[in-house]
């Protein structure tokens, strides 16, 4: 409700500020520049009820999934806000992910074995692999393979549309999580915070480093990786990595607690918090239409934006 009030006002206000950047008779000839709004962004809670929610993910379609690992569901909320239960009885939940291809995909992990399950939009179960080893991690490329780790080992697994186990790479140290980028390549988060590519069979590559408690990883829509982290005072951050241990590259802060997050393709960011038993959404990136032509630009909330100049006055 307070986004639906907020991007119609936005949109007003998009239009003015698009209107005015163009003087008349220059319609044809317009500039569709990214708009800067000095504004906080948008924080709103999403109305569903979870106890302990490990995981979250958007998908290209706008919906948010949910995995709560107490209540053992994977919730859906669509992009229009509607909730509804996609799976129940996920015993050991622990990581949710999309494919484009393939749908949605949970991780189950109990002590030291773990499952893969492709879940439909109908709620269809079918077990997509077993893994006789505690997972670390749940990714997906383009192409419908499925990676995930072995924790204690480091080795890292795919798992073809067949349904086929492959050792990929191994590490050198135990692994905490990994995601893929957008031209499939694995980036692996290790116990000390050392991040490492994987580009293929075996082909890999120190990136960088993040605070050595970090926790989780996620792609931005910009195809950079993110960590979630804590600083000094034990409040966690998103952190971009750095190319030594001894600094950090702070990118947002979160609310204590946070123990996933996800960007939708415009880089709105949904964190999970099991602590506050909530699902928060932070907006400050929208699409609004040209009152010229309709062309969707991009405008942005920041509060580190410039004032709006003066109405400009005249006397006649």
């Amino acid at each position: 409700m307070i986004l639906s009030k907020l991007l119609t006002r936005l949109m007003l206000l998009s239009s003015v500020l698009l209107a005015g950047a163009t003087h008349a008779g220059d319609a044809a000839d317009h500039s569709h520049a990214p708009l800067l709004v000095r504004s906080r962004p948008v924080i709103e809670r999403i109305p569903l009820s979870v106890i302990d929610p490990v995981d979250v993910t958007v998908t290209q379609f706008g919906d948010t999934l949910v995995a709560d690992r107490a209540g053992k569901i994977l919730f859906r909320v669509d992009s229009s806000g509607t909730a509804s239960v996609l799976a129940k009885d996920l015993d050991g939940v622990c990581r949710v992910t999309d494919s484009p291809r393939l749908g949605t995909h949970v991780l189950l992990s109990q002590e030291q074995s773990g499952r893969v399950l492709r879940i439909t939009d109908s709620g269809f179960q079918s077990e997509i692999a077993h893994l006789p080893f505690a997972p670390a991690g749940l990714g997906v490329d383009s192409n419908g393979n499925l990676l995930t780790a072995n924790a204690a080992t480091g080795e890292i697994f795919t798992i073809n549309p067949e349904r086929e186990r492959t050792r990929l790479a191994k590490m050198s140290e135990p692994v905490r999580d990994l995601v893929v980028d957008q031209v499939g390549n694995v980036v692996v988060l290790l116990k000390s915070g050392k991040l490492v590519a994987v580009y293929s069979a075996d082909n890999t590559k120190p990136v960088g480093f993040v605070p050595g408690n970090a926790t989780r990883l996620t792609m931005h829509p910009k195809d950079f990786v993110l960590a979630l982290a804590n600083d000094a005072d034990q409040r966690p951050m998103l952190v971009r990595p750095t190319s030594d241990r001894e600094h950090v590259s702070r990118f947002a802060g979160t609310p204590r607690g946070t123990s996933a997050f996800a960007f939708d393709k415009l880089g709105n960011l949904t964190l999970a918090n099991p602590d506050l038993r909530a699902i928060t959404r932070v907006t400050s990136h929208f699409r609004v239409p040209c009152p010229h032509c309709g062309k969707l630009v991009s405008m942005e909330l920041s509060a580190d934006a410039p004032p709006a100049e003066p109405k400009l006055q005249r006397s006649f």
